[in-house]
């Protein structure tokens, strides 16, 4: 895939981001002018090759990995919607970043009749993918009511044509996924049970340096209410870990911040990416429980976090079209 990067990123952000983060010695980049306008894909989830290996790189290049969900307002008779689209990044040489769109996709059928269909919900909607985490070769996804659906980056597969992006699964002896010309599989999911607290998978995170590892999940909530929990992993399988088929949260709190859009732990302190906390601009906040926040500027559609540990880079991507940048600045701590 690294050899299949076809598009070009602009690096740096705009001015009208770059105004905002002007005190701080961020990193970034914005996408080609069709991607970073384009009103029905819209950026969400954030993740990289410092989440997926312990030595932070994969085949040598730092990369990262941004969900996309196709923002489309549909009717019950129209067409289901064409899912969550993945970019795979190399940004280990910022001033010369290229990317390949993937499309994430769910197999359906059974022997003959196995087939395949774009990352929906029952409804025919679009999966929010409101944050992602690549751990191993797996990627896990939230899914906003349900918990996390689980997709293999070792099972990438190409398609035979990309010239329909009406057309997904396999017909006519042709394999198609929206255009694209490779797709990630799906291969499992973590829902929550009938016994299971209400709870949201607005985002997620990965938070290597916990003892166990944890993937940290929050919710979006426009009032104090949005919680944060932690889910502990075990990094060797790339499993959750499950106490008699069930995975327990290690521990929840409450956020007392609203509109979070990510949320990450790292070295014990917690972060928070919410968005329109001063007018259109979001904040970053850095947290220890039952203390004070620490605030730090955060662009205009800040989404999911995801950290760059050997550089100590906190990461996130702005949603809204014609304004979208992919920054990352130095973790500070608390």
């Amino acid at each position: 895939m690294l050899g299949q990067l076809n598009r070009e990123a602009v690096p740096g952000l705009s001015a009208y981001q770059a105004e905002r983060m002007k005190n701080h010695d961020y990193v970034g980049f914005r996408w080609n002018s069709g991607d970073g306008s384009v009103d029905y894909w819209y950026p969400q989830g954030i993740t990289g090759s410092s989440d997926a290996r312990a030595d932070h790189k994969i085949g040598g290049k730092r990369l990262l990995l941004v969900s996309w969900y196709h923002n489309i307002e549909r009717e019950e008779t129209d067409p289901p919607a064409r899912g969550v689209r993945l970019s795979l990044v190399d940004i280990s040489d910022l001033d010369a970043i290229h990317y390949r769109h993937l499309l994430l996709v769910t197999p359906t059928g059974d022997g003959p009749d196995v087939d395949f269909a774009a990352a929906n919900t029952k409804a025919g909607d679009a999966l929010h993918a409101g944050g992602i985490t690549w751990v191993g070769d797996r990627l896990y996804v939230a899914s906003t009511s349900a918990g996390f659906r689980v997709y293999d980056m070792s099972r990438i597969f190409e398609t035979t044509a990309s010239d329909d992006e009406n057309a997904i699964g396999i017909a006519g002896g042709e394999v198609q996924a929206h255009g694209y010309r490779y797709a990630v599989p799906e291969i499992g999911r973590y829902n929550l049970t009938a016994d299971s607290c209400p709870l949201r998978f607005s985002a997620v995170a990965l938070d290597r340096s916990a003892e166990p590892p944890v993937l940290v999940t929050a919710e979006y909530m426009t009032d104090l209410t949005g919680r944060v929990a932690r889910w502990p992993i075990d990094l060797a399988s790339t499993r959750l870990v499950e106490n008699g088929g069930t995975v327990f949260a290690s521990d929840a709190a409450i956020a007392g911040q609203t509109r979070i859009q990510g949320a990450v732990t790292y070295e014990n302190v917690y972060y928070l990416s919410c968005s329109s906390q001063t007018s259109q601009w979001g904040r970053l906040y850095r947290n220890l429980p039952d203390s004070m926040s620490e605030i730090t500027a955060w662009p205009d559609g800040p989404e999911d976090l995801y950290v760059e540990r050997d550089l100590k880079l906190i990461w996130t991507a702005a949603e809204h079209p014609n304004k979208r940048v992919t920054l990352g600045i130095p973790m500070q701590g608390y």
